[in-house]
């Protein structure tokens, strides 16, 4: 009895468990879902625009597939209708030339039946003579020269008919061979003619497929770009995350005397630029207007502080290692992209014009060794330009 209760107990334990797992598991999806950094957000989104970019380009190559399918089909089945047309007129000549064989062979068959019963009759008028008394024919006959010629003409007129029945004959049997040979070459034509159509049905459904995986593709291909352009909105709204991360001051700041013209150039003894401030970029499709100035230089070149201030290395996805000093309660400049820092440079610490804070690499959304160089005013990028000093 102990023992059952304790199997019943441990069972309803385990059921609890379970109950308590499927109600508890959204709660603890969502609480991570919610605990998304703004970089994973970032990350999630790029690699999802990369995604549906993908996709989009394999749909138009199913699309531009199907469509050279569809083509080839079509090309086929034009071909095997203009090969029908010409077997149809094919076929319609040699039916005509059956239907005039078969009259040529029932003309000659009459012709034949004809030639035989005047044949016929004539035996029976021969037959009818000879029972006349040769004596009464003899005697009708003036000389003996007429009496042969009367044989001889007997003779002749059976040859004759007989001759002629059997040439009457032959031609009928030439014909029904020429007919013959006519009913078979027109059953061939008819075969031909109904595997070509059937060849013909089988591209025009070829065909009629093609175009039903056209228009599912482009179905995909209309929710993919729909699915694109949230992503970009997404994406926008990001970049202002970004805006916003890049202008504020955090922690304290140190005035500038006049705000103007008191900036030394961060990376001296490199300063042509890849990009400067306000070039207008397209990423992922979306419009970008650049933030600041891209100076390259070899990896681990040294870079300075434009001017006195406090350091915060709280980094954005796209900037990788970076540090941004305020200078102001309004200014700040960011220095990305980073290989690494400088020893001591951290949150709060201040530094002073020129001092050395980092070194050039590549990370964050790099595509090779540079310093990205930005200026913010109130929370806004501005040409560094005027900052400069000369």
């Amino acid at each position: 009895m102990e023992k059952r209760k304790w199997i019943v107990r441990a069972v309803c334990i385990l059921l609890t468990v379970l109950m308590a797992a499927s109600v508890l598991g959204p709660l603890a999806y969502t609480a991570y879902a919610d605990e998304e950094t703004p970089k994973e957000k970032l990350d999630r989104i790029q690699q999802e625009l990369q995604d549906l970019e993908d996709k989009i380009e394999d749909t138009k190559d199913d699309i531009s597939k199907q469509q050279e399918l569809k083509q080839y089909y079509q090309q086929q089945s034009n071909t095997l209708k203009a090969q029908i047309e010409a077997l149809s007129a094919q076929i319609a000549d040699t039916e005509a030339t059956l239907k005039a064989k078969q009259e040529e062979l029932g003309n000659k068959i009459l012709e034949v039946e004809q030639s035989k019963a005047d044949f016929e009759d004539r035996l029976v008028a021969m037959y009818e003579m000879s029972r006349q008394s040769n004596l009464s024919i003899l005697l009708g006959i003036d000389d003996f020269s007429e009496m042969l010629r009367f044989g001889e003409n007997l003779q002749a007129i059976s040859t004759n008919d007989t001759r002629i029945i059997q040439n009457l004959k032959n031609e009928q049997a030439e014909l029904e061979a020429q007919k013959a040979e006519v009913e078979t070459l027109l059953s061939d034509l008819n075969t031909q003619n109904e595997q070509l159509n059937a060849s013909m049905q089988q591209y025009q459904q070829s065909v009629q497929q093609a175009d039903a995986a056209i228009s599912a593709e482009e179905a995909a291909l209309d929710a993919q770009s729909e699915e694109y352009k949230q992503k970009q909105q997404e994406y926008k709204a990001a970049q202002q995350e970004w805006a916003a991360w890049a202008g504020s001051n955090t922690g304290n700041s140190y005035v500038l005397g006049d705000g103007t013209g008191q900036f030394a150039w961060p990376i001296p003894g490199y300063t042509t630029l890849s990009s400067d401030f306000g070039t207008v970029r397209y990423i992922y499709g979306v419009k970008d207007v650049h933030r600041g100035m891209d100076v390259p230089a070899p990896a681990g070149t040294p870079i300075y502080a434009a001017a006195d201030g406090v350091v915060s290395t709280k980094a954005h996805w796209s900037y990788g290692t970076c540090v941004k000093i305020s200078h102001s309660p309004s200014l700040v400049t960011i220095y990305g992209h980073m290989s690494a820092r400088a020893a001591g440079i951290t949150d709060g610490v201040f530094v002073t014009k020129g001092q050395l804070i980092g070194y050039v690499g590549s990370t964050g959304n790099s595509t090779g060794n540079h310093l990205h160089f930005e200026v913010n005013v109130n929370g806004t990028p501005v040409s560094a330009w005027p900052y400069l000093s000369s």
